[in-house]
């Protein structure tokens, strides 16, 4: 069995990507299982748990439809662990951990596995951007104020580059890929390509896949700033507040 398990980073194209497996999933369907987060959700409560991850997996790929000739797509960006928020020594402390954890239910199959790991990257700052856009838009028990001073300070400890370094030496004998986000434009798939490429689709069928438009791109950083702001004077009706300005600005997450 030829598995490809994407794991992540978050805020490396990964809504984009699932959007193309979804929407060409009727192509996908005859040549490999599809999982996207919505079918993996109690495999990613035990990520975030740090326990059970293991027998969470096993649970889920026994509910599968598979053989020992089916060929396997996960994309699923929380499996290395909750989005970096700077809170930790590194990024995803556990990514190594969590990838064994979800590596040995492969190998309860019963048959021979093949697990490429596919990461999405980006450079650094873009990335740390990025991941502060997204934690000021959202509404939270303890709202998010940091400046992006303060956050690159807090979250680039350990850049992306390195927790990557981190994976490879901590799983020496998996096959990993990793492609930087500024590649797929030259991709005629854009973040749908390395998936499709995987499959090894003759031409005729690969002429059938068609890319998706970007998703989940972050905010101008005046708008974040209105966020911060929003949140730095936090009160009962904020969260409201801050979805009418989501909605305003055409986006509506």
């Amino acid at each position: 069995m030829r598995v490809l398990l994407h794991p992540g980073f978050h805020k490396t194209a990964t809504t984009t990507a699932q959007d193309f497996l979804h929407e060409n999933r009727k192509l996908i369907w005859p040549h490999a299982a599809l999982v996207l987060p919505a079918r993996i959700r109690p495999v990613t409560e035990a990520v975030f748990a740090g326990a059970g991850i293991t027998a969470a997996m096993t649970a889920f790929l026994r509910g599968l439809d598979l053989t020992p000739r089916r060929t396997i797509l996960i994309s699923g960006e929380n499996l290395l662990g909750r989005m970096p928020r700077g809170l930790t020594e590194a990024p995803y402390p556990d990514a190594v951990a969590n990838l064994r954890a979800l590596l040995a239910a492969f190998e309860g199959l019963g048959w021979p596995c093949e697990v490429t790991l596919y990461l999405s990257t980006r450079d650094q700052a873009g990335w740390e951007e990025s991941l502060w856009a997204h934690h000021a838009r959202k509404d939270r028990d303890e709202p998010f104020t940091d400046d992006l001073a303060t956050f690159r300070a807090r979250v680039g400890g350990v850049s992306l580059a390195e927790q990557l370094d981190r994976i490879r030496a901590g799983l020496p004998g998996l096959r990993i890929l990793s492609h930087d986000i500024a590649e797929f434009a030259a991709m005629p798939l854009g973040p749908g390509q390395p998936f499709v490429d995987f499959l090894a689709l003759p031409e005729a069928q690969l002429r059938a896949f068609r890319p998706v438009a970007a998703r989940n791109a972050s905010l101008p950083r005046e708008m974040t700033e209105r966020f911060l702001a929003l949140n730095r004077d936090w009160k009962a009706d904020t969260p409201a507040a801050k979805r009418a300005l989501r909605q305003a600005e055409g986006d509506a997450r």
